[in-house]
């Protein structure tokens, strides 16, 4: 009895026992369900497998032997169906996915449970079982049937299955990641040569006294379930595979470094006409002769999306290719994740709002000159001063750096900012002297009229506003509202400078022209008074250093 606690049975027990903790945390440590219920079985399979060979050679009694020796093989075998079943999960082929084949799987499990529990009516599992003496462990020497050695061969066959498609995907994937590699291997020869050295009988010749099949599927097992997913970026998708990852229509492919195909979801495989299995690690550019040449580099960052145009079936479209590094949970980025979006309906789409909104842009701007020409028709000098004002405006916007966008909304506003002068009477407007109290006040009515006339318009730009403002002063003795500072809007406060300084560089019904000098005197004098400080900085540059002039 005191060889039953001898240390091959304590280092097993201490085995089948941290199986179980690592049972425990594999499915916290793995997001995906599918891949989480198959380690965490395949783990506790491998314990309980382990547990009972333990208990077999640890207890001297023969008919507690005979009941462990049975389980030890149905744990067995469901511990390899459990390892080939997670090998598949991973590294494919996705067809043996099916319900058909997990049904057909669990087949022969459930004969080598039917048949121990019958061996002793048909004896076709062991017959004849007794202690072996030679052997300090004293396990169970039987005679074996038929049942048992087809489940031997189902083992082999397993084995062999798992380990051809692990060494057939490290050579083919082999992509930097030495030390699973390296595991995957040994994770698939190990069990195939324990599973040979037992089945031939040579664990005599070897002097073995304990069989190794558990103590070696057991070690492989935690080998597989830690690298296996790292290897395969089972953790580069978590919680999106399932919901994003096989649902999105877009096109999905994960890269390795050198461009090779590792991944591809449902709608990737439609549009490139294979499934991953046939596809899985080759390089992208065989499968599209038209891919770029190197879509970015993993382990640093990738650009921003870009547009690219691939045929399939003779038909030209076009795609936003956008890039992401795939890292694992140890901050690893062994691969690329390209998202393809088919943009060729939103491009064509976007080239027409554009040509529409070109076209009707168009239209506004020969709407605004030919408002700015019947002001002409009435009075000749307003006309002229409004497209100068336009053209030291456009001019003023540009120096400060303003936005497209502004610039064209100052120059369209000034050239038709004194729209509202039509409700003055022409008499007033060509008056040779100074007007009169009530002159004035009619005069300044011109920027509400010209709100009024231009407000219901529907511009792109704020032109009503503009032209409703550009007589507004930053210390508020401004008209017609007496706004200041940042209440009035840029656009207006450059108008108010520019209208400024073209009025007193030309003539008047009322005055011979000033000159540009006594216009920048007056716009520098009032400089944060009446005008905006870098409106008027930008247009002392444009005539003292950028020599501009009225056309």
């Amino acid at each position: 009895m005191l060889w039953q606690w001898s240390p091959s049975v304590i280092a097993e027990v201490t085995a089948a026992a941290g199986l179980l903790l690592i049972a425990i945390y594999f499915p916290w440590r793995n997001l995906n369900r599918r891949a989480s219920f198959f380690g965490a079985s395949l783990l506790l399979a491998c314990a309980l497998w382990v547990l009972s060979h333990a208990m077999e050679i640890g207890l001297p009694f023969p008919s507690y032997k005979s009941y462990l020796m049975g389980a030890q093989l149905i744990w067995g075998v469901i511990a390899l169906t459990f390892w080939l079943l997670y090998i598949v999960h991973h590294i494919g082929p996705k067809k043996w996915m099916t319900r058909h084949a997990y049904a057909l799987l669990g087949i022969m499990p459930l004969i080598g449970i039917v048949g121990i529990c019958t061996n002793h009516v048909h004896n076709l599992i062991w017959s004849n079982p007794g202690l072996d003496g030679h052997n300090p462990y004293l396990p169970l020497q039987p005679t074996y049937g038929l049942i048992y050695w087809i489940c031997m061969a189902y083992v082999v066959v397993l084995i062999l299955t798992g380990s051809f498609l692990l060494i057939s995907s490290v050579v083919r994937l082999h992509h930097g990641r030495n030390k699973e590699s390296a595991g995957l291997l040994i994770a698939a020869v190990l069990p195939m040569l324990a599973a040979l050295i037992e089945t031939l009988g040579l664990s005599d010749f070897l002097k073995l006294s304990i069989g190794i099949t558990p103590w070696v599927s057991f070690i492989g097992a935690v080998i597989l379930v830690w690298n296996l997913p790292r290897f395969h970026l089972h953790e580069v998708l978590p919680y999106a595979r399932d919901t994003i990852f096989e649902r999105i229509e877009d096109y999905i492919i994960v890269l390795d470094d050198w461009d090779r195909i590792l991944d591809l979801n449902p709608a990737a495989e439609r549009f490139l006409g294979h499934g991953i299995s046939d596809v899985l690690g080759f390089s992208v550019k065989q499968i599209l002769p038209q891919w770029p040449d190197r879509v970015g580099k993993a382990g640093r960052t990738i650009g921003s999306a870009k547009e690219i145009v691939l045929e399939r079936g003779g038909v030209q479209r076009t795609y936003n290719l956008s890039v992401s590094v795939a890292s694992d949970p140890e901050g690893h980025s062994p691969s690329k994740v390209v998202l393809l979006a088919d943009i060729t309906y939103r491009k064509k789409a976007e080239e027409e709002r554009l040509q529409g909104a070109e076209q009707l842009q168009n239209a506004l701007k020969a709407t605004i000159e030919s408002i700015s020409r019947t002001t002409e028709i009435r009075d000749p000098y307003t006309g002229g001063h409004q497209k100068r004002v336009a053209q030291l405006s456009f001019a003023i916007a540009g120096e400060m750096g303003l936005s497209k966008d502004k610039t064209e909304a100052v120059h369209m506003a000034a050239v038709i900012h004194d729209i509202g002068k039509i409700i003055v009477p022409a008499e007033i407007l060509s008056k040779p002297g100074k007007l009169n109290k009530i002159e004035f006040d009619m005069l300044k009515q011109h920027p509400q009229a010209g709100f009024d006339i231009l407000k219901d318009i529907a511009f792109p730009w704020p032109i009503a506003q503009i032209v409703f403002q550009h007589h507004e002063r930053m210390n508020g003795s401004g008209y017609p509202s007496g706004l200041s500072g940042e209440a009035i809007i840029i656009e207006a406060r450059i108008l108010a400078v520019a209208d400024v300084v073209e009025a007193m560089a030309s003539n008047r019904p009322y005055r011979p022209a000033l000159g540009i000098d006594k216009a920048l005197e007056e716009i520098g004098r009032n400089k944060g008074i009446f005008y905006d400080p870098d409106v008027v900085d930008a247009c002392t540059r444009l005539f003292n250093e950028k020599k501009f002039k009225f056309e």
